[in-house]
């Protein structure tokens, strides 16, 4: 009944409309080890405290948080209310998500309870909105592979050891106002086109400008096949940031391709064979 019902009124089941949207994933880093060193009720009380703030954040920026996954969390910007920077809220949302974890840490230490850590990924494009569900239970969610995108790019953050990356698409809303930094090239499982992948700050100190700067130079050299003058630009990256996991990754690649160069056609595109 329910079936021939759907079918002469697919409306009443699941009404949706494709909309631009910024969707943000956030997930706990190595959660499973922090319930081993908590008790069951600590850890439901210390996971709400951290859902109460991340919640605050994203909702203080207009988003809407579309769904708990255990210890992670989905949400987006641009319905059901449109904004022309929602790009740009969910990226500020996650840089004071990271700052305000910041803030829960200190607290955790003081009670003597471990910190968390958490990635987010953010990507900006074309999905599906609307009430989705069946007769009995409905949720106003998003669909479509730029959410499935969105929360691989927060699984990237785990590889890179950053604690924001976000997608080209976002990168080109965002880029005028805050600091971006190219982490890589990467070909994703189940994806045909290789994604530019970057991080992004709110503001750069004086070190860290001069740092990004001559990484950006050393990406040019990296990707025109110039590994011995790449490897020297990040090898000075790692002295002026020293403990930079990017920069030291593209040292030991360029080390790497110096004495074995990759095939003709190469385009610098790392090919991921995890999601």
């Amino acid at each position: 009944e329910v079936i021939d019902r759907f079918f002469t009124n697919p409306e009443s089941l699941l009404v949706g409309e494709d909309r631009v949207l910024a969707i943000l994933f956030s997930d706990i880093r190595g959660f499973t080890a922090l319930t081993e060193l908590m008790q069951a009720d600590q850890m439901v009380a210390t996971l709400n405290t951290y859902f109460s703030l991340m919640v605050d954040i994203i909702m203080a920026r207009g988003g809407i948080v579309d769904k708990y996954m255990g210890d992670a969390v989905m949400a987006f910007f641009g319905a059901p209310v449109e904004h022309t920077d929602d790009a740009l809220r969910a990226v500020l949302a996650s840089l004071e998500m990271q700052e305000a974890l910041g803030r829960f840490n200190a607290r955790q230490l003081e009670l003597g309870k471990p910190e968390f850590h958490i990635g987010i990924g953010i990507n900006y494009g074309l999905v599906t909105v609307g009430n989705i569900g069946s007769e009995k239970k409905m949720d106003y969610t998003v669909i479509g592979d730029m959410v499935n995108l969105a929360s691989r790019l927060e699984n990237l953050t785990k590889i890179y050891k950053q604690e924001v990356i976000i997608s080209e698409s976002v990168y080109r809303e965002i880029s005028k106002a805050l600091p971006c930094r190219l982490i890589d090239k990467v070909l994703v499982l189940g994806k045909t086109q290789a994604q530019r992948i970057f991080t992004v700050k709110k503001q750069l100190d004086e070190r860290e400008t001069q740092a990004w700067m001559v990484y950006h130079r050393g990406l040019k050299h990296y990707y025109r096949r110039e590994f011995a003058e790449a490897a020297k630009d990040f090898r000075r990256v790692s002295k002026l940031t020293p403990g930079d996991v990017v920069s030291a990754m593209y040292f030991d690649r360029c080390e790497s391709f110096l004495k074995s160069p990759p095939p003709a056609g190469w385009k610098g595109v790392h090919v991921l064979t995890e999601k």
